[in-house]
């Protein structure tokens, strides 16, 4: 019974997934933490790549064209890469929100049905 209280706390406590170009909004504005070391989540690609586009896309403010052509893969590959990233970056606490008013404007996060407006 207390595992189950636990859990249904964290799941309270972990903000919503916003999408990754609202989150880089936040990023970029000092509405949430970014982790100074990036971690690799992902087995494939290479940790090294995604690294190099997280930071490019959330903190140096890179399209996703932009990187995919850096890269030579397709856009639909580094879009993936940086959602997967962010919703584990959320989930596992490595992003965490510093200003919940400013993140809930940002991100306009309707609370009763966990949607973004």
């Amino acid at each position: 019974m207390h595992l189950v209280d636990e859990r249904q706390e964290k799941r309270f406590k972990t903000p919503v997934h916003p999408g990754c170009a609202v989150l880089r909004r936040a990023v970029r504005g000092n509405i949430v933490s970014f982790p100074s070391q990036v971690v690799a989540f992902l087995r494939h690609p290479p940790a090294d790549m995604q690294r190099r586009v997280v930071l490019l896309f959330f903190v140096h403010g890179w399209s996703a064209v932009t990187i995919a052509a850096r890269f030579n893969v397709p856009k639909h590959v580094i879009w993936g890469i940086l959602n997967e990233w962010s919703v584990r970056a959320l989930a596992l606490g490595y992003i965490q929100v510093i200003d919940p008013e400013a993140y809930a404007t940002c991100c306009r996060v309707d609370d009763e049905y966990e949607t973004n407006r």
